[in-house]
């Protein structure tokens, strides 16, 4: 199976994404949510799963052969080489509780590596990021990471700080928040899209699953960030992305 140009991602994820929006931007204003727990104790909305329903039904009609992974719905298994990976609504309690810092995530996986990523931020002025892993583009505009300047002027992200200090690397996030750089939880694909807009310098996240991480590593990659993946397995599921200046600091920190 060929494998997918990115131009022609661009272009349709730009269209099922501005379609979403307007859904999920109606849902939210309205404040009509239907929020429920899952199993795992995260929360699911009706919105998430109309949203994955319908992005999966697009996909499905262009390119009937490709395999679909996705957040809120089971997996469905075609292609080995073409994987479509979405998270419909990736920051859901931000979502459910009224907080505009969510987004919309899909990524092309080829041959089982993270090749094109969308995150579209709907009530953010509604703000399209696309990447291929050597660009990454906002609005169609070409768009790269600021330099670093200073770990006092520095700005270091997480989505779940209490995760983190219950986890096996609190020692070392406590190492790193003695420097003197500002910390915030502006989390889920809403940090992401800070680091590559030039907002902040780093974010750390830990037990990532695919659908969370996988779309945003290609637009990562193209705004000229480095990633260092501290996961067991090497799969993205635990990471830092950060400006190029500071990942030896931050790879001795948490790879030793």
């Amino acid at each position: 199976m060929n494998k997918l140009s990115f131009p022609v991602f661009t272009k349709f994820v730009e269209k099922i994404t501005s379609e979403t929006s307007l859904l999920i931007s109606k849902c939210f204003d309205t404040n009509i949510v239907n929020k429920r727990k899952k199993s795992d104790g995260t929360i699911v909305t009706d919105i998430d799963l109309n949203t994955e329903r319908y992005i999966r039904e697009q996909i499905e009609i262009s390119y009937p052969g490709h395999s679909i992974i996705g957040e809120e719905l089971a997996n469905k298994e075609e292609s080995t080489e073409s994987v479509w990976i979405i998270d419909p609504i990736d920051g859901t309690y931000s979502f459910a509780r009224g907080i505009p810092l969510f987004g919309t995530l899909i990524g092309y996986l080829y041959d089982e590596s993270p090749t094109y990523g969308c995150m579209r931020l709907p009530k953010m002025g509604n703000e399209l990021l696309v990447g291929d892993n050597d660009s990454c583009f906002l609005n169609g505009r070409k768009t790269k990471c600021t330099p670093f300047v200073s770990w006092d002027e520095a700005l270091i992200l997480t989505t779940d700080e209490k995760s983190i200090n219950q986890s096996s690397i609190a020692s070392k996030w406590r190492t790193l928040k003695k420097r003197e750089a500002q910390f915030r939880t502006w989390g889920d694909c809403y940090g992401y899209y800070l680091l590559c807009t030039g907002k902040a310098d780093a974010m750390l996240d830990i037990d990532l699953k695919p659908y969370d991480i996988l779309p945003i590593i290609p637009i990562l990659k193209g705004a000229g960030l480095s990633i260092i993946d501290f996961s067991a397995k090497r799969d993205f599921t635990s990471i830092v992305a950060c400006k190029p200046e500071i990942k030896g600091e931050l790879a001795k920190l948490l790879l030793t």
